[in-house]
């Protein structure tokens, strides 16, 4: 199971409505939760292995007005492999050539993952952490550019072959976000930006203006395995890769086909 959620914007922006809709999604993902941004250039990733509405970290960053970043990415963890425990919590995060990649993956390859030699090897038991490390030995291998997006939205399809991948991962300037051939669980996607208008929440009886939360110059996506709120969210067209950049989108392997 697992649900994946993520932002690009075009200035720092907290995630305060976004996360507290989500952490709702933990109560049927309790094994984990977890929460990765971008202060600097540097990631930053607060995670725990428990249920995220039962977190007091995860309800202080929520209300943290410091915490601001371009880009986040969240998870919240049905476990499938491995234990529930910070090694197998996700998001994931590797050095890659000076940059801190951060990884989460939603879905099951276990027991069919055939492992990629190189400098990158997991530290806890997950199939997703296999999967990331895998990806990050074939980039380093291969002396792939992460802006070379046809290569790697080829290799997430050749690795979704090995069973159900959702993911996102981003080097701190871009986020890049796969959904699977087969369009399991489902990725979904919203366009944010002035006019704000009036919004409620799905999985919570609250809604409130955004106007009072955004600024009129904010603007960018947001990623959701299902719609956090009554907004026009998008499906994704399955086995497509997007890619953001600064609050707008300037990759979609769907419409290049």
């Amino acid at each position: 199971m697992c649900e994946l959620l993520a932002l690009s914007f075009n200035r720092p922006v907290r995630p305060s409505l976004s996360f507290r809709g989500f952490q709702h999604r933990g109560d049927y993902n309790p094994h984990g939760w977890g929460l990765a941004c971008y202060p600097d250039k540097s990631a930053h990733i607060f995670k725990e292995p428990v249920r995220a509405r039962a977190s007091g970290l995860a309800q202080f960053l929520r209300n943290y007005p410091p915490l601001r970043s371009r880009i986040f990415i969240a998870h919240v963890r049905y476990m499938s492999c491995g234990e529930p425990c910070f090694a197998n919590t996700h998001p994931f995060s590797r050095e890659l050539r000076g940059e801190d990649i951060v990884f989460a993956h939603n879905g099951t390859l276990c027991g069919r993952l055939v492992p990629v030699p190189g400098p990158y090897a997991p530290i806890g038991g997950t199939d997703s952490e296999r999967a990331f490390c895998a990806v990050l030995n074939w980039i380093t291998a291969e002396q792939v550019d992460l802006r070379n997006f046809e290569r790697l939205h080829t290799k997430l399809s050749e690795l979704n072959e090995q069973g159900s991948l959702n993911v996102l991962f981003s080097n701190g300037v871009c986020l890049y976000a796969y959904h699977d051939a087969r369009g399991y669980k489902g990725l979904h996607l919203l366009r944010r930006e002035a006019p704000f208008e009036r919004v409620r929440l799905n999985d919570e009886d609250w809604e409130g203006e955004l106007r009072g939360e955004k600024g009129a110059d904010e603007r960018g996506y947001l990623i959701a395995s299902a719609p956090l709120t009554d907004e026009n969210w998008r499906p994704f067209e399955p086995g497509s890769l997007l890619v953001f950049e600064n609050g707008e989108q300037i990759y979609n392997s769907s419409q290049l086909s």
